[in-house]
């Protein structure tokens, strides 16, 4: 009996999803892994390893345009590669080819050496695929992420809040920069007096309906910060010439007197500020501002403080280096990358919120078709729907690798890997 095109469709569907293969290939990826991290954190005390068995380089360089030549092949229409040749061509191509993250002499550009058990745990997080939309799409990635959400917060120091989070996961500490200090712009606005409204509606207040307008928004960000903050000014439609530069002492840490100074110019402007910008571990320099000074201060002036701790928000969960973050606990917003000192696969940021109703500030906008609270159950679920408060809709599991990591570890084990580079 001859087939039919259905089944020959039903066929190469049922081996695309063929659990056999899955395993196998599972098994012999692990191992070819394992080789791969073997061949990078091996002892560099063996000087008598043989030529054949010697340490990987950090990089196999090669001028990219003359890699990118290599790389080339025409669209696949029938199968290249088997199951074997894909493992060949991961381990010869993909991983040869790639910058040896774990290699003692890497100097850890950009991303941490991320655990295996945290790769591991995105494995999980790629197969399963929770979109995170609303709660239904992603049940357990949701109760993961809050949970991870929670412990952040209790680091800096914020009491928990019940059932409500103080914020969410996303992805990279750009991403979280932004949505950030779109809520502050939201609130900022807001805000307004009388006075500062120079004759305009009220309604021209709410910045994400009506859009800047005619105010005068501004930013007062130490002159290290990191370019993503430039970056969302430009985004939100304020111009990278509202990031009033803040000057920083000899360490890199913003000055105090220069801060009070650009804050009392903007009121003679009539300029609104939407937030001060504080750097904890500042990309080009290490520094980290004066958290106690500028939180003091920014609280009693009724200034948003976000703290870009991007880097340096780890050091909390060290019991010899948390005093350098003080202060981090008056901040209205913080930002916290996993894929750095917490040693996470990239990429994988927090935005942190002291007040969790101000989470909701940076998207204030509806779409029935995810966002329904004209119901009782839907309502309930309200809460729990991690699409009104984040940038993507589709969002992966990213709370499983790091719940796992604090959950296998502690803070006091995870606090050595901190101190470990503190001490380098």
């Amino acid at each position: 009996m001859s087939m039919t095109n259905m089944d020959i469709i039903n066929s190469d569907i049922s081996n695309i999803y063929n659990t056999e293969d899955f395993r196998l290939v599972g098994h012999a990826l692990i191992d070819l892994l394992s080789s791969y991290l073997d061949s990078q954190t091996s002892s560099l005390k063996s000087q008598a390893r043989s030529q054949t068995n010697k340490q990987r380089q950090v990089l196999n360089w090669r001028e990219p345009a003359i890699e990118n030549t290599d790389w080339q092949q025409p669209l696949p229409i029938k199968p290249t590669l088997n199951i074997t040749s894909l493992l060949q061509a991961l381990k010869s191509t993909v991983l040869n080819k790639s910058l040896a993250v774990h290699h003692p002499r890497n100097m850890g550009h950009q991303v941490a050496p991320p655990l295996p058990i945290a790769a591991l745990c995105d494995l999980v997080a790629a197969l399963t695929n929770q979109a995170m939309a609303v709660y239904e799409t992603g049940p357990s990635a949701t109760m993961l992420e809050r949970q991870v959400v929670a412990w952040l917060s209790t680091l800096i120091g914020w009491t928990t809040y019940g059932m409500h989070s103080h914020g969410f996961l996303t992805s990279g500490g750009a991403q979280a920069n932004l949505t950030a200090l779109l809520a502050a712009r939201q609130l900022a606005g807001s805000n307004l007096t009388d006075s500062k409204l120079a004759g305009q509606k009220k309604s021209t207040t709410d910045v994400w309906q009506n859009g800047v307008g005619h105010i005068k928004f501004c930013m007062l960000v130490a002159e290290h910060s990191h370019y993503s903050i430039s970056r969302a000014a430009g985004i939100m439609g304020l111009g990278t010439h509202a990031v009033i530069k803040i000057a920083c002492d000899d360490n890199g840490s913003m000055q105090m007197a220069a801060l009070i100074k650009a804050h009392q110019q903007c009121i003679t402007r009539n300029e609104v500020i939407v937030a001060v910008v504080a750097t904890a571990g500042c990309t080009p320099t290490g520094s980290i501002d004066p958290l106690y000074a500028i939180g003091t201060y920014c609280n009693a002036q009724h200034l948003w403080l976000h703290v870009d701790g991007a880097h340096g928000a780890s050091a909390l969960l060290s019991v010899t280096h948390q005093h350098k973050l003080e202060g981090i606990q008056l901040a209205d917003s913080v930002v916290w990358d996993g894929h750095k000192l917490l040693y996470m696969p990239a990429a994988v940021s927090a935005v942190l919120f002291k007040e969790p109703r101000n989470s909701y500030a940076a998207f204030a906008q509806q779409a029935s078709y995810l966002f329904d609270d004209t119901t009782d159950e839907s309502a309930s679920t309200h809460e729990f729907n991690s699409s009104y408060r984040t940038l993507e809709c589709t969002k992966r599991m990213m709370g499983l690798k790091l719940w796992a990591a604090f959950s296998l570890y502690g803070t006091e084990g995870l606090a050595s890997l901190i101190d470990h580079v503190f001490g380098l």
